[in-house]
């Protein structure tokens, strides 16, 4: 997510807690040992390739991705004043998305990011997970969502993270206005967040768009069969439609894994590595 890193930045100063369906199941341990996730891409994976035009570019499920690199750390990039590189990106020969952040040898992290070519608008956006995202680190943040390219509006968002503060909530859904209406831009947005304890390290995320409303909803498993008992809005989803602020805009798919806070006491990543898999993505009109 591109403009909630700043405003969740400072709005955390301030507050203790802010922060399609193939086959439905739920993850076992067999699950888990049949998919190991490799440290790094193996020789049959499929990685990023460097465009004539300077750019990253990598093909998953149908859609071309932009892959963030950006490694000079004197000119560190957002969200999270980061480093970001093309090797922390790729696809696995069972057609799994792989996102990593590493630590490097002065202590700072590579990061990850991918952006679709194409833009999108009403429909829905199912991605599936393969990680216990419940157990990231305070300081990481995985996101999937959606930005129009203007900061403090347009802007939709799963965020699974704690925002630094280990008691916080680890699920977050915020939606940015299509106008700015707050004295404030950097909190235009409405916000919730919950924790939910996970049935293994498959889960669903789907966000359905309409002109009118905007609709999250988080599963057990990957299909639609078990939600998130916790998820505000109960299995109805968590709604928002505020009459003539809902985004009506075409836009990229985001997916990020990133890290926060370098530059404050608390920061406490200090891994060698963190990976998310992401199995699925689909967006059907």
């Amino acid at each position: 997510m591109r403009t909630i890193k700043s405003a969740m930045a400072v709005f955390c100063l301030f507050t203790s807690c802010l922060a399609c369906d193939r086959a439905d199941s739920t993850a076992t341990e067999s699950e888990k040992e049949d998919h190991p996730i490799p440290e790094t891409p193996s020789a049959d994976s499929t990685t990023p390739i460097l465009g004539e035009d300077g750019q990253y570019r990598i093909e998953w499920k149908g859609i071309t991705w932009l892959v963030k690199h950006a490694t000079n750390r004197d000119e560190p990039r957002g969200p999270g004043e980061n480093i970001w590189s093309s090797q922390n990106v790729w696809v696995d020969n069972q057609d799994r998305l792989h996102l990593k952040i590493t630590r490097q040898s002065d202590g700072r992290y590579l990061c990850a990011e991918l952006q679709s070519e194409n833009d999108y608008q009403y429909g829905t956006y199912t991605w599936k997970v393969d990680h216990d995202l419940s157990e990231l680190q305070k300081d990481v943040i995985f996101g999937l969502f959606q930005y129009g390219g203007t900061d403090y509006i347009n802007e939709i968002d799963f965020e699974f993270t704690r925002w630094n503060v280990a008691s916080n909530n680890w699920c977050n859904y915020t939606v940015y206005r299509n106008q700015v209406t707050t004295s404030n831009p950097e909190v235009n947005y409405v916000h919730v967040d919950y924790s939910e304890p996970l049935e293994g390290t498959y889960t669903t995320h789907v966000y359905t768009r309409a002109p009118d409303k905007i609709t999250f909803h988080s599963y057990h498993g990957h299909g639609t069969s078990a939600p998130f008992v916790n998820t505000p809005g109960g299995t109805a989803g968590w709604t928002f439609d505020e009459p003539g602020n809902v985004s009506t805009k075409a836009m990229p798919v985001y997916i990020q894994l990133w890290t926060k806070y370098k530059n404050i006491s608390n920061y406490e990543l200090n891994s060698p590595s963190v990976e998310v898999v992401v199995n699925d993505f689909t967006f059907t009109p």
